[in-house]
């Protein structure tokens, strides 16, 4: 959920960021209520977005294969012998 795959997860941290200084000048919040601010936006947020919208998982992308060794594995394996 929060992952890498997770295209959510990058601008919610940048707005958890945001709110967390922007209650740290402008309230006289605890640090409690900030911090919980600060996980609230950038972790939970974004693995409820990604529930709603649909948007990508690691899962998607983990079965898929990353090259094709075609007959290059065979050059591979020769170049290790030598």
């Amino acid at each position: 959920m929060l992952s890498a795959g997770n295209p959510y997860v990058l601008p919610s941290v940048l707005v958890a960021a945001g709110a967390y200084l922007a209650a740290t000048l402008l309230t006289d919040a605890s640090l409690l209520v900030r911090i919980g601010l600060l996980a609230v936006l950038a972790g939970v947020v974004p693995i409820v977005l990604n529930r709603l919208l649909g948007g990508g998982s690691a899962d998607e992308w983990r079965d898929d294969p990353i090259e094709d060794p075609g007959d290059g594995g065979a050059d591979a394996d020769e170049s290790r012998e030598a």
